[in-house]
């Protein structure tokens, strides 16, 4: 299996990702500390120098910079707004930085490509995860409406995170997806660990977007006191029935998808090795929770350990229906497993532990 990672310009991670870069399928990067994302801003946001210049050393990775907010400012559309980004892209390029983006606007690439069709046709474009590419006349229309643009086609996609595991649905789909779309490699997100159809997730990308506009701001509790983090702390059989990938099960996976994606670039470089080193050497040793993006904030408090869930997980989830209520596996699961380490649900910001 090989593995889409963040890319983050710290000497230990960069070194990790240099010695393993025959296992990478791609790295992903903020373009810039003021440019959105589909995240809200991180303390380490490195300037685009900075990262260009460690982005150029992995010359034989595809390199994706993400313009994958949900949505932009108009401004952003047109006139000075477009040009500046226009410019920062073209610095990349002319660095050797960067090869593709990953986009969740199909507003701003249709203005991008209007633009330049000089910068849109040195870049691929490759859809968000968030299109929930979860069946394929989905996935045609998208990849379509990226043919009406002037930016190279994408080779790769990352499907819905929904049919992590749901290997038939799954097999069926890259089946279909690979002989209407021959060479297009497809993944699916590992660590991201959020409730499977999260009914949050729409309102938390506008909020995400909004924020980065100025417009609003997120408000730091907000999970904590109506969304995700609530549901798994009162649930913590929800914390299981997630649709994340654990390493030591990325191998089940081999032959249906072509690499798996690793989130985590808003955290300490030091976590971001460790986890990808843990993807990478197909096993981690310490508290789920701590591995998955979302559920991290919650690893100061429920300790979760990965190995002690039974060897066939993957098995008795696989193709579940995810009527929790009726089956409780999960539930069960969680009951002999989770410990509470401190009372009370922790808030953004309080920082997680890996064991």
């Amino acid at each position: 299996m090989r593995y889409e990672v963040p890319f983050v310009p710290d000497p230990a991670y960069a070194a990790l990702l240099a010695a393993r870069a025959a296992s990478l399928s791609a790295v992903y990067f903020r373009l810039g500390p003021d440019i959105p994302d589909a995240r809200l801003p991180g303390a380490g946001d490195a300037a685009p120098q900075e990262l260009a210049a460690g982005l150029a050393a992995l010359p034989e990775v595809p390199r994706l910079g993400l313009l994958n907010a949900a949505f932009h400012a108009p401004e952003t559309l047109s006139g000075d707004g477009l040009r500046d980004l226009l410019l920062l892209l073209e610095g990349y390029l002319a660095a050797g930085a960067i090869t593709g983006i990953v986009y969740a606007d199909h507003y701003l690439l249709t203005a991008l490509s209007d633009a330049s069709p000089e910068v849109a046709g040195a870049l691929v474009a490759v859809p968000s995860i968030n299109f929930r590419l979860d069946r394929f006349e989905r996935l045609a229309a998208v990849l379509e409406a990226v043919a009406d643009t002037r930016f190279r086609f994408p080779d790769a996609v990352i499907l819905d995170r929904d049919i992590n595991r749901d290997t038939a649905r799954l097999g069926e789909l890259a089946d279909r997806a690979r002989r209407a779309f021959p060479g297009l490699r497809l993944g699916l997100m590992a660590n991201e660990g959020c409730l499977f159809a999260c009914p949050f997730k729409t309102a938390h990308d506008a909020h995400i977007a909004l924020t980065r506009l100025a417009a609003c701001r997120l408000g730091p509790d907000m999970h904590r006191e109506l969304g995700c983090l609530r549901t798994f702390y009162a649930h913590p059989g929800r914390m299981l029935a997630s649709p994340f990938i654990r390493p030591e099960d990325a191998r089940r996976l081999e032959g249906l998808v072509d690499f798996l994606k690793i989130c985590g670039r808003t955290r300490p470089a030091a976590d971001l090795t460790a986890i990808v080193a843990a993807y990478l050497d197909g096993a981690f040793h310490g508290n789920l929770a701590w591995l998955l993006d979302t559920q991290e904030i919650l690893s100061g408090r429920l300790d979760l350990p990965n190995d002690a869930l039974p060897a066939d997980f993957f098995a008795r989830t696989d193709g579940c229906g995810h009527h929790c209520r009726a089956c409780g596996y999960c539930a069960e699961l969680a009951r002999r497993l989770v410990r509470e380490r401190e009372m009370g649900l922790p808030r953004l910001g309080e920082a997680g532990e890996r064991g």
